[in-house]
């Protein structure tokens, strides 16, 4: 199956596209829903759920499963939290300075 050009190679075929089922579906596409909407529909029946079932449900999971407790906390939490412990390290010296002597009691300078 060779000749001296080289070996000899199938012909491509090219992909053919499927018939839509009906012409009306071809017609009127379906519309499209964004990833946002989607997480709000979402949003909204777990807010209706909690509504009906209430805090109970979730006193329940703590107390059985304080593992998946603790997921359910940290997935409703922003994450980029920022989390300073010690807000005073945020303060400049002077700030610092300032305050202090104001909290100070009168007789101690």
């Amino acid at each position: 199956m060779t000749d001296e050009t080289g070996p000899s190679r199938a012909k491509a075929r090219s992909a053919k596209r499927k018939p839509a089922a009906s012409p009306a579906a071809a017609k009127t596409p379906r519309p499209k829903r964004t990833k946002k909407s989607l997480g709000a529909d979402f949003l909204a029946a777990v807010r209706a759920d909690f509504r009906i079932h209430g805090a109970g449900v979730l006193a329940e999971v703590r107390a059985d499963k304080p593992d998946q407790y603790l997921k359910i906390v940290l997935s409703v939490l922003p994450k980029d939290i920022d989390v300073a412990i010690n807000q005073l390290d945020t303060l400049s010296d002077i700030l610092f300075e300032v305050i202090v002597r104001k909290f100070r009691p009168a007789g101690e300078e």
